[in-house]
């Protein structure tokens, strides 16, 4: 791991820093920063909103949206996720798509998409938000970064995941739908790989300890 840059401004205090090759972390340790840093992006990538997901809207219709399909009656996003992952072709689409509505975090994230590419030498790239380096949501969203960066990882876990039984799987997609994720298969598949990679879900009764196994090995090999 390698500090590339610090990212400081009027709303964020963070640092960018190189995980793996082509895999880039934001560490910003407070919550409600990190989260509206990340959440346009990370909404536009997988959003279950289909008016928000790969769509034009602003920060405001993001909020408001949010609130209103979650009945909170209050913005809850920061505090209801704690790490983000986007790969560099959704940050880069989504650059242009929001270009005329930038706002303070945007600024930000456009310092940190131009600092990730320079340094990737323009190659796809992995682009991970979190509170610190150590961690299992760091685990968690490195395994999502070498899903898209390293094609022999991506193979592997792809073979593991057609090994899922029918009902096992099924029984993982509903409950990732329940946290919130979007019920696209490629998104689905790749939170599969990565809860059973890094984070321990004992109420995931129906994913089996040689499954979690399985993945956990083949995640570890790569990680070295």
């Amino acid at each position: 791991m390698k500090k590339l840059k610090s990212c400081k401004s009027k709303v964020v205090s963070g640092s960018i820093n190189k995980i793996m090759p082509n895999i880039y972390a934001v560490i910003v340790k407070n919550d409600y920063d990190r989260g509206m840093l990340f959440c346009r992006y990370q909404e536009f990538y997988e959003s279950p909103f289909p008016e928000i997901r790969n769509q034009e809207f602003t920060l405001e219709e993001l909020m408001r949206t949010y609130v209103k399909k979650n009945k909170s009656g209050m913005f809850t996003y920061p505090a209801d996720w704690a790490g983000y992952n986007i790969p560099s072709n959704i940050l880069k689409k989504g650059q242009k798509v929001f270009s005329k509505t930038n706002n303070l975090y945007d600024d930000v994230m456009t310092d940190i998409i131009s600092c990730c590419d320079k340094h990737s030498k323009n190659e796809k790239f992995y682009l991970i938000g979190a509170d610190k380096l150590s961690s299992d949501v760091m685990d968690h969203e490195i395994a999502h970064g070498l899903y898209y960066t390293n094609p022999e990882y991506k193979l592997k876990v792809d073979e593991i995941i057609k090994t899922i039984p029918t009902k096992t799987y099924n029984y993982l997609k509903k409950e990732l739908v329940k946290m919130g994720y979007v019920d696209i298969k490629s998104i689905i598949d790749d939170e599969i790989q990565a809860y059973l990679s890094t984070i321990p879900h004992s109420t995931w009764k129906e994913s089996s300890i040689i499954l979690k196994k399985t993945f956990r090995k083949n995640f570890l090999k790569f990680k070295k």
